[in-house]
């Protein structure tokens, strides 16, 4: 399926989306919607951070899965519907549309509330996107699978038309959900993230480019 992303900016200790649940899927209107996920960075709303001296950059995300690419590229259009749902002093920021491919999904993880870990980055500048994009999933997906507690793994491609048209605020999105906060701070600063994923990174994305967060997501549709 395709999953897009829009990251939201705004002040920190207000929920990111004014209009939930069921309200929420009558204002967006979408054709061909087949899920829609709020995601809150726990950062901005409840205070959570990974390290202290850390602030998340978005308050969170507004998550739209299509079953067609089409419809997955038409962002302008539902960037402005999105805006519906969102608080007075929240907006939308960067854009990311791809192809959400499940790297690992353990069967104790079901459709619900769970903490995940948002990293957004960009692809080293001398790797094509097809060269990167094939190293993140061959290479890297089996390591970072290995995540401890984490109970699903998800990578999301940029599509190649979003490239046709401007360079994509970011070449990938890796998603990794946890139980807890607890769960999540642990794997953030086990010894298999801090050096055997950390170490295979160097070899696909820029260095300083990726960025972190924890969120809470709210499943509104499942996709």
């Amino acid at each position: 399926m395709y999953k897009n992303y829009f990251f939201l900016e705004g002040p920190w200790g207000v929920d990111p989306f004014a209009v939930r649940g069921e309200r929420a899927l009558q204002a967006l209107q979408q054709t061909d919607l087949c899920g829609y996920v709020q995601t809150r960075s726990l950062a901005g709303y409840n205070g959570e951070q990974i390290e202290a001296r850390s602030q998340a950059p978005y308050v969170g995300v507004a998550e739209l899965w299509f079953e067609r690419a089409e419809t997955a590229l038409n962002t302008l259009a539902q960037a402005e519907v999105i805006g519906k749902v969102l608080a007075p002093q929240v907006r939308v920021g960067p854009i990311v549309s791809g192809r959400a491919r499940t790297v690992m999904r353990l069967p104790e993880h079901h459709t619900g509330q769970f903490i995940k870990g948002v990293f957004p980055f960009r692809r080293q500048p001398h790797l094509s996107v097809a060269d990167f994009q094939r190293y993140w999933w061959h290479n890297h997906g089996p390591i970072a699978a290995l995540t401890e507690q984490a109970v699903y793994y998800l990578q999301c491609h940029p599509l190649a038309e979003t490239y046709q048209v401007g360079k994509p605020p970011f070449d990938g999105i890796t998603e990794l959900h946890f139980p807890s906060v607890a769960a999540a701070r642990a794997a953030m600063v086990s010894r298999q993230m801090r050096e055997d994923q950390a170490t295979d990174a160097k070899n696909f994305a820029e260095p300083g480019s990726v960025v972190l967060f924890l969120a809470a997501e709210e499943v509104v549709l499942p996709p």
